[in-house]
């Protein structure tokens, strides 16, 4: 009997049984999960099919007897019951191990929050007397969980027979329904019962709609996408308006569309910490795999035969920058085609910018280059040799939306980007080596958005930033001097965009080196912000210039920016906020009548050096303040917010206080997330730190 009838038994659907067939063929490594759960699974529900009349065990001859025949059916059922047995019971040891190696996960990162926040106030111990036990108690647990993930490790659950029946007989119920068709792209067709949900889901989007969805292709498998990632690529592509005919954001006009996708089942929001909004979301495998059907109908993107994206804009005018065993894409980019028919370029996952200058400049049509990172987390590594190729962005004059997020190695915005006269979006997030920003900022009339949270090398802002009429949200505005080395110049106050009458959204850097004095100053002018709606304060010590630092410290400094940040943080000194240490026209101002931003719904204070709050802040106006997020520093008291819905308080070791009296400050509190505030007693938190009250 040959090979080749053991191993193609007749499948009651040929179709599905030549795709797994297509997919061990391959010569892909079969992950242990996928091996488990489909293959198996699969194989022991048509063993049936087997031919009878095969000794499997012994491999005798045809001329064998009815018993024997019996016998060698009934020794491969044995076989593989015990094999299914086997991996039930390698699968439940090491969701027992994941489960243990998890906690500890959380526990070592709880301990090293900690320990790291110690270093944001200079102490003359290594830990302050009323923390020590907290800290104690952590390390204990630490251990405890150590020993027992060790003994699991060493003794691994063991599982009674009736155990693994049953749970085989489960195993066997859950994956017997499974549609192999659903299981990639290469089995999914348009008569799929996915595909057909998903293409009337589609067609029944709007105009405006439909190309916003098709964007979701380019992501991975699983991938959880931050909201505003889409949202600004969809500005950037003249898909929704910043300000609609009816005067609406676009955030406000894109979370219609999320909300609308969600209801259709083709989107999930991620709720982090079970917080009443969802600022990222996912979708389900079979709907991603339709999505690519779509979009590559569509001729929105170019896809390869497993459904990942490319850099090929042969078929589209837009392009992808994929890492792939291959190699770099940006080496593969077309050199014979024109790369003036680019429209869009989204950097799923190339880690290493290297553009050949005079290709990356010839893209003059381009609208949309996402090169920087989209992913939340800054493992995500992205990095440039040489940032050269950025002077080709002055031909780039129908640029909307660029972003460069999380992109180590540029040290220096080039001036070539105040020619992007339609430039609306501008995403400088966690460019860690980002020193400066060029003094003609201020030509981006068009400018919306200009993110420069996280760019802790960046000593000032330059004045041209009052010029930008239109500027929506500002992240990473420095309260800072010009280096020596920067001869001086006059850096842009925070009274100067006191005139950006759109500006609604503003995060502010304090540098600990500016004096107090001139620091209230500034802050005081907040008071005539009268548009603002969210604004976030931040007082650390700005960093100094690397003296020198060669390219693989570079890349060790990106992998670890939060850790960086907390460990550089400097001694919180007082801020001396009474009128004698105000200058007069300080005085004048806070002497006056409540004022402040009057529309701020939303306040993030992070690292605030003081123990009480100051009076430039109490004289505000906060009766449409919802959000209120407090993280370090020494504050030991709370201003009543009569309508704050969400309070969220991170590493506050001076903040004393029980539940009753938390409550009445903020009557209207329906979620409440703590954490590391050793003095607040009697909070309804669970163990995660979080509180909320359902609604009716």
């Amino acid at each position: 009997m040959s090979t080749q009838v053991l191993f193609t038994p007749s499948f009651q659907s040929p179709d599905r049984s030549l795709a797994l067939l297509s997919y061990l063929n391959s010569g892909q490594v079969t992950p242990f999960q996928f091996f488990n759960e489909v293959i198996m699974p699969t194989f022991v529900c048509h063993a049936k099919h087997f031919p009878t009349d095969i000794d499997y065990v012994n491999h005798k001859s045809s001329s064998t007897t009815n018993s024997e025949e019996d016998s060698s059916s009934c020794n491969l059922q044995t076989i593989l019951q015990k094999i299914q047995s086997d991996l039930i019971y390698i699968k439940k040891a090491y969701g027992r191990l994941k489960q243990w190696e998890d906690h500890l996960n959380r526990a070592i990162k709880d301990l090293a929050l900690q320990s790291l926040h110690g270093a944001s106030n200079e102490r003359t111990e290594t830990l302050e007397n009323s923390s020590r036990p907290n800290f104690l108690h952590k390390l204990n647990e630490t251990l405890r969980i150590t020993s027992r993930l060790k003994e699991l490790l060493s003794h691994p659950p063991r599982l009674s027979s009736e155990s693994l029946k049953s749970m085989a007989r489960a195993e066997f119920n859950l994956h017997h329904s499974l549609e192999l068709q659903d299981l990639n792209l290469q089995n999914m067709t348009e008569e799929s019962s996915a595909f057909k949900e998903t293409k009337n889901a589609y067609d029944g989007l709007s105009d405006e709609e439909k190309p916003c969805f098709l964007c979701f292709s380019v992501f991975p498998e699983n991938a959880v996408i931050k909201k505003k990632v889409l949202v600004h690529w969809w500005v950037g592509e003249g898909f929704i308006d910043t300000l609609g005919a009816e005067g609406k954001t676009a955030e406000e006009t894109a979370n219609k569309f999320f909300e609308k996708f969600t209801e259709k089942g083709l989107i999930k929001p991620e709720y982090k910490k079970r917080r009443p909004s969802a600022d990222s979301c996912t979708m389900d495998p079979a709907t991603r795999y339709a999505v690519i059907m779509l979009a590559k109908w569509y001729s929105f993107f170019d896809f390869d035969v497993d459904g990942n994206p490319t850099e090929d804009f042969t078929r589209s005018k837009r392009s992808c920058l994929v890492k792939t065993e291959e190699g770099s894409s940006i080496l593969k980019l077309p050199c014979h085609f024109k790369q003036e028919e680019v429209q869009c370029m989204i950097n799923v996952n190339e880690p290493n910018l290297d553009f050949r200058p005079d290709w990356f400049s010839k893209m003059k049509k381009v609208k949309v280059l996402q090169l920087g990172r989209w992913q939340s987390s800054a493992k995500h590594l992205i990095q440039v040799e040489d940032s050269k190729f950025l002077k080709g962005l002055k031909n780039m004059r129908d640029l909307r939306y660029l972003s460069l997020r999380g992109v180590s190695g540029i040290s220096e915005l080039p001036a070539a980007v105040c020619k992007l006269s339609n430039l609306m979006i501008l995403n400088l997030n966690g460019c860690l080596h980002l020193e400066k920003i060029p003094q003609g900022i201020g030509s981006l009339k068009n400018l919306t958005h200009l993110d420069m949270y996280e760019c802790y090398l960046m000593s000032h802002m330059p004045k041209g930033l009052a010029l930008l009429s239109k500027l929506q949200v500002l992240k990473g505005f420095v309260i800072g001097e010009p280096r020596a080395a920067e001869g001086g110049r006059q850096p842009c106050k925070l009274a100067d965009l006191s005139s950006l009458q759109n500006l609604t959204k503003l995060s502010i850097h304090v540098d600990k080196n500016k004096k107090s004095d001139a620091v209230e100053r500034e802050l005081i002018s907040l008071a005539d912000f009268k548009k603002l709606g969210s604004l976030s304060i931040s007082w650390s010590r700005l960093y100094e210039q690397p003296k020198s630092t060669s390219l693989p410290k570079l890349i060790k400094l990106v992998s670890r920016p939060k850790l960086i940040k907390l460990a550089s943080l400097p001694k919180l000194k007082s801020i001396k906020s009474s009128p004698s240490s105000m200058p007069p026209v300080s005085r004048s101002k806070a002497s006056g009548s409540p004022s402040g931003p009057d529309l701020l719904k939303k306040l993030n204070l992070h690292y605030f050096p003081d123990s009480k709050i100051p009076d430039w802040l109490m004289q505000w106006k906060l009766g449409k303040l919802e959000k209120l997020h407090i993280r370090g520093g020494k504050l030991s008291d709370l201003r009543r917010g009569e309508n704050v819905e969400v309070l969220r308080l991170k590493f506050l070791e001076e903040l004393q206080m029980d539940w009753p009296s938390l409550h009445k400050l903020f009557p209207k509190l329906n979620y409440l997330e703590i954490f590391d505030c050793p003095n607040l007693s009697s909070m309804p938190c669970d163990n995660e730190g979080v509180w909320y009250q359902t609604k009716d």
